[in-house]
């Protein structure tokens, strides 16, 4: 983040907290039930948001060399993606032309091809067919170069890796990040690594997992325990780029920049910076150096279960044991914070709205990043 938009984020704190306030909505907002629990509504997210994309599903530090490969899934749908020997990123359907295998699991390095488990169909870096063992004539009917593996758009920009999960039209990830985009840039998330991935399924509607990031205002009650003792609950910053969102949250280490010179400030040690990437996917960057990658995806075609992932990297490798052990303790410290904390306390709210007597949920005007997400919500589905 440039070194200006540091200063300016912390001098609108110090006003902020001067005065007693944080960052404002215009209004309230009353959020009916139905927004979390429909099945109409679901099935729109869905089909409108989910399936078509693009839909951010790691950063570059997860492709860091010629040969790389990772797996996941997204809007349902199995993904492959590559670093080919051109030096760019590539998504495919994760599955054989054949019988439909899935061509590989987790992530590391193919070697020159991916082989499917099954019968041992072999694709290059790039997704084209380059062997059928023991097969001789029987697929002499096909074409080779209209077999490979199904490619999908795939942007690269900023760090971030984007894709079109159901396929469709090029992304230009300039746009689509509305102005975001240099910003993020500007963190180098392709020298970080990635670290490790921890995933998990929660009884919650997807959209309930990613408003727990969107307000600071719960920390001194739901995290008394743990994180409050570090973080402020108020005052928090938020700023809209189009349908996405930037949260500042503030450690209680702020305060010290009070008795030092402008020229000292620094933003990233004193604060929590958490952006939201439409549709579904958080992005922090903590104080401690590392940044997390959340996503939310609905399970079994339902609205009421949700599997989470969130991806941990560091700032560069993790060249000793020492390291290793810090970034773990990091690890576990923040899953059990955000799963045992944050996301029990969703799930209840979720059973509390499939009660069907609980009409709306309220959101305040201090909490302006959950009152644009949701308008962005009912915008994007009107």
């Amino acid at each position: 983040m440039r070194r200006d938009t540091q200063v300016k984020l912390l001098r609108r704190f110090f006003e902020a907290r001067q005065a007693r306030t944080t960052d404002m909505a215009e209004r309230l907002y009353r959020n009916p039930a139905a927004m979390y629990t429909d099945p109409i509504r679901f099935a729109a997210e869905w089909e409108r948001l989910f399936r078509p994309g693009p839909l951010v599903v790691g950063l570059s530090a997860d492709l860091p060399e010629v040969g790389e490969y990772v797996t996941t899934e997204a809007g349902g749908v199995p993904l492959l993606l590559v670093r080919g020997e051109d030096g760019a990123a590539r998504a495919f359907l994760n599955a054989c032309r054949h019988r439909g295998g899935r061509v590989a699991d987790g992530r590391g390095r193919p070697g020159r091809a991916f082989t499917c488990p099954y019968h041992a169909w072999c694709y290059d870096l790039h997704g084209r067919l380059v062997g059928q063992p023991l097969a001789q004539d029987a697929f002499d009917e096909l074409d080779p170069d209209a077999t490979g593996l199904i490619p999908l758009p795939l942007a690269e920009r900023f760090g971030l890796l984007l894709v079109r999960p159901a396929g469709g039209p090029p992304i230009d990830a300039e746009s689509e990040l509305a102005g975001l985009g240099p910003e993020l840039g500007e963190f180098g998330f392709e020298d970080h690594r990635f670290f490790t991935e921890v995933s998990a399924g929660f009884d919650m509607n997807w959209k309930l997992g990613i408003d727990t990031f969107l307000e600071a205002y719960h920390i001194f009650s739901l995290h008394r325990a743990t994180i409050a003792g570090d973080f402020l609950s108020t005052p928090s910053l938020h700023e809209a780029f189009g349908p996405h969102g930037r949260l500042v949250a503030f450690r209680r280490s702020v305060l010290d920049l009070a008795e030092v010179d402008e020229g000292g400030w620094s933003l990233r040690e004193h604060a929590s910076i958490v952006y939201r990437l439409w549709p579904n996917a958080i992005l922090n960057l903590t104080a401690a150096g590392h940044c997390e990658l959340w996503e939310f995806h609905p399970e079994a075609g339902s609205g009421d279960r949700t599997r989470v992932s969130v991806k941990f990297y560091t700032p560069g490798e993790v060249g000793s044991d020492k390291a290793r052990d810090f970034w773990n303790r990091n690890v576990e410290y923040t899953t059990g914070v955000v799963f045992v904390e944050d996301f029990a306390q969703q799930e209840t709210i979720h059973a509390n709205l499939r009660s069907g007597l609980l009409p709306e949920l309220i959101y305040g005007r201090n909490e302006p990043g959950l009152i644009h997400f949701h308008k962005s919500l009912a915008a994007a589905l009107a």
